[in-house]
Order: C-alpha cells, then sequence, then structure tokens
C-alpha cells in the first residue's frame, strides 16, 4: 500500500529543486488548491514588497480564491513575514523579517488569510489571530467562524538546530515550542 500525502513547498533554496506547479519556474511564487484550502506560496528571496511583481502576485492569488469552494485561504513563505518571538528577531526589536509585516499585513487583513506558514525559524510558534500586533480574538484556543486576524504559525523545526525564544513576553504568542 501507498500512503498519499499531498505536499505544498515552500522554496528556501533556490539551488534546491523541488516541483512547484508555478507557470513560470524562475519564479518560486504559485497558488495551489486542495480540497476546501486554496494556498498562495510566496518566495522570500525576492522582494515582495507592495509594487513588486510577487507583490501583484499575491495579492491577486488571495483576491481569487473562491471561498465558496475554498473557505481556508492558506498563505506560506519561507522567512518570517508577520510573527515571531524568536530570539534574533526580539534582539532586532521587530518580531517580523524587515520589511515583511508592513507590506503583507493589509493584504491578509483585506482579503481574510485564515493561517500563514513561516519556516527559517527553526522552532515552533503559534500566534492568536492577529491584526497590526494586536490579537483580534478574545478566545485563545478554539475558533469558529471568521476570527478577524490571521493565525501565524512557525513551523521551521527541521533541518539545523533549534532556534531560542526571546525572553520579551508577547501578547500574540499562544504557543511555543523546540
Amino acid at each position: 500500500m501507498t500512503l498519499q500525502i499531498p505536499v505544498v513547498n515552500v522554496v528556501c533554496q533556490p539551488e534546491t529543486m523541488f516541483y512547484v506547479p508555478a507557470e513560470n519556474r524562475a519564479k518560486f511564487w504559485y497558488s495551489t488548491d486542495y480540497g476546501m484550502f486554496h494556498f498562495c506560496i510566496a518566495d522570500t528571496e525576492h522582494d515582495w514588497r507592495e509594487g513588486s511583481e510577487q507583490y501583484r502576485f499575491i495579492e491577486h492569488c488571495l483576491a481569487s480564491a473562491d471561498r465558496r469552494k475554498q473557505p481556508w485561504l492558506i498563505f506560506a513563505a519561507h522567512r518570517v513575514l508577520g510573527y515571531s518571538s524568536d530570539k534574533w528577531y526580539g534582539l532586532e526589536g521587530s518580531f517580523e523579517e524587515p520589511m515583511g509585516r508592513e507590506s503583507l499585513q493589509k493584504l491578509w487583513q483585506k482579503y481574510k488569510v485564515d493561517i500563514a506558514f513561516f519556516g527559517h525559524v527553526h522552532n515552533y510558534e503559534r500566534t492568536c489571530p492577529i491584526y497590526l500586533n494586536q490579537c483580534v480574538n478574545s478566545e485563545r484556543s478554539h475558533y469558529s467562524g471568521i476570527v478577524n486576524g490571521t493565525i501565524h504559525v512557525v513551523v521551521g523545526g527541521g533541518g539545523s538546530h533549534l532556534s531560542q525564544f526571546s525572553t520579551v513576553k508577547t501578547s500574540w504568542s499562544l504557543y511555543q515550542g523546540l
């Protein structure tokens, strides 16, 4: 018996070639659907800021989701473009990849992105549904319906030593694990 598990690849090292269903194989951003999920995959090694080609792709990808067919809208990228309590980000005082959150947070809110997955930081962390550094739900673990913010999940546990968390405590970080 063969076990079949769907994989959505997020490129972190361009020299490592994995198949991605991108229209232009020179660019590693793409969208795909799986069941009730619509995925918008970004490439953090290229410009994603407002006005860039990739930003336009991301906005089109988010806007084109048919929420009747795919009620879950998922964003994924290698580097953390949202929220992370990683020690390095905490030392920088930003808890994010430079320019990431400012460029994309309005899009996540406008198109009601449910979950954003990131790697790069070698640990696990999950946030509350968040917008502009604030948890937007009083519920902390069981969500139903529209949550009015994006849950950010760092899932970078493999491939290297585990990253420590900052000693700065944030209200939006609900779970941290090494």
